[in-house]
């Protein structure tokens, strides 16, 4: 085997087994291993790997799964982050929900179109929605943190943000009753974190919810959160129609 040829079985192999089982090798990665597009094409044409969309690239054998496919995404400068109640299930906060099959959401800043790969792939709901002033990278984001201490690991909402993105889905994508249900093992809330949050969320009816949930539930969370510093709107209440008509009063009065 020539050298040159030898050098490019390396890449190869650092192409095929350099990166975590489920997760789609972008063009970004394959130039991080020392790839051109030229030989990406050729390997392609020789079916070590197959192209799943512009940019976009599957190994032989595996199998790709969500928390890969959204690395993949990331990697790729495509900013969005798993959130809501994806990212509590993730978390283990939806003991009786299946990740694997239940439907993924994503929370992006001017996000308008995923890879039609992954849309095929996956069934998932992606929001624009504003729900803090913040830059656009996730990594910059409020209480937004990678799944795990590897490189490759995608951006993950906490908890304390997980809670207000899925309420700002109630109801229209999200129903009242499972939030309520998810939000009861929500024990172990930071308040520091919290506060945080809710000092900085723009939405007024996530924050009313949130704390009129809370309060039903005594969640331990409320103990230590400041209310008078945290903007819950004018004092009229806010009317929430879903499943069922709630009335969101103003905690401060």
């Amino acid at each position: 085997m020539s050298s040159q040829a030898l050098h490019s079985s390396e890449m190869l192999k650092k192409a095929l087994f350099g990166l975590p089982p489920g997760l789609p090798v972008t063009m970004s990665h394959l130039k991080g291993f020392g790839l051109s597009r030229q030989l990406v094409h050729h390997y392609v044409q020789h079916g070590w790997l197959t192209q799943l969309g512009y940019g976009y690239y599957l190994r032989p054998g595996d199998k790709l799964t969500k928390t890969g496919s959204v690395a993949s995404l990331q990697a790729n400068g495509v900013a969005v982050h798993i959130g809501g109640k994806s990212a509590l299930s993730l978390k283990g906060f939806t003991h009786y929900l299946s990740m694997s099959e239940a439907t993924l959401t994503l929370y992006g800043r001017g996000v308008r179109n995923l890879p039609k790969w992954f849309q095929q792939q996956f069934k998932v709901v992606l929001s624009n929605s504003l729900l803090f002033n913040e830059p656009e990278e996730p990594a910059e984001r409020y209480c937004v943190s990678r799944l795990s201490q590897t490189a490759d690991a995608p951006f993950v909402s906490e908890p304390e943000r997980a809670v207000l993105e899925m309420l700002d889905l109630v109801p229209k994508q999200q129903t009242l009753e499972e939030a309520r249900q998810i939000m009861e093992g929500l024990q172990s809330l930071r308040s520091k974190k919290m506060q945080e949050l809710l000092t900085h969320c723009k939405k007024i009816k996530a924050k009313r919810l949130f704390w009129q949930v809370a309060e039903e539930l005594r969640l331990p969370v409320l103990k230590k959160i400041d209310a008078t510093k945290i903007d819950f709107g004018s004092k009229s209440a806010y009317i929430l129609q879903g499943e069922k008509t709630l009335v969101l009063r103003n905690p401060n009065g």
